[in-house]
């Protein structure tokens, strides 16, 4: 009996573990996306954790580099950076990129972190009501008695990339929305996440 129970523990952690996917949910690209090939671009990872914030703009910038685009990440460029959130903080923050030499801007955020039990939704970070207005630069958490083993968990990340030459109504030139579920490894979502955004670039 207990070797039953022991392979058919084994068979489930099989299933589990092939169930990891990485997906493009959406994403759309201006006609004048190709403009910012030659442009300086800056990488910005909005996180509340330094380590995840250089761990992403690192990987990001440096595999832009490899493509021969001039990119920099924002905690070496601009270490004491902060959000801005009002239109003149915004503007200063435009401006000041600007006088960088700065025309590029690849901004990535996770928007949503979705958990699933015995596939119903189990808990969910909301998405920010701004985040439909995509054009503007800038958690509720349920639970229920439910059997751990089959958790599953996705992670929605999105990276918006501006050029900052356009006017303003029109700098958002990319939108990748990208899911990854059950990830085989802590860093196969940057990974993946890295791989989506520079290719955009190809």
């Amino acid at each position: 009996m207990k070797s039953k129970n022991w392979y058919s523990l084994i068979g489930l952690l099989f299933i589990l573990l092939s169930c990891s996917s990485t997906k493009l949910m959406d994403s759309w690209k201006a006609q004048n996306f190709d403009s910012l090939a030659n442009s300086k671009i800056l990488v910005i990872s909005e996180s509340p954790e330094s380590e995840v914030r250089k761990s992403y703009e690192i990987a990001i910038a440096s595999k832009l580099r490899a493509q021969k685009l001039d990119a920099i990440e924002s905690h070496i460029q601009f270490p004491s950076l902060k959000e801005a959130n009002t239109p003149e903080e915004r503007a200063q923050t435009v401006q000041m990129f600007k006088n960088a030499g700065i025309s590029g801007i690849i901004l990535t955020s996770l928007k949503q972190t979705i958990e699933t039990q015995n596939g119903s939704m189990a808990s969910q970070t909301g998405i920010p009501e701004d985040y439909r207005d995509k054009a503007s630069f800038g958690p509720n958490v349920g639970s229920s008695d439910v059997n751990p083993v089959s958790t599953s968990k996705t992670y929605v990340l999105e990276a918006l990339t501006y050029n900052l030459t356009l006017e303003e109504d029109k700098q958002l030139v990319n939108v990748c929305l990208v899911d990854v579920t059950d990830p085989d490894a802590p860093d196969k979502i940057e990974k993946t996440f890295t791989k989506i955004i520079v290719d955009q670039f190809k």
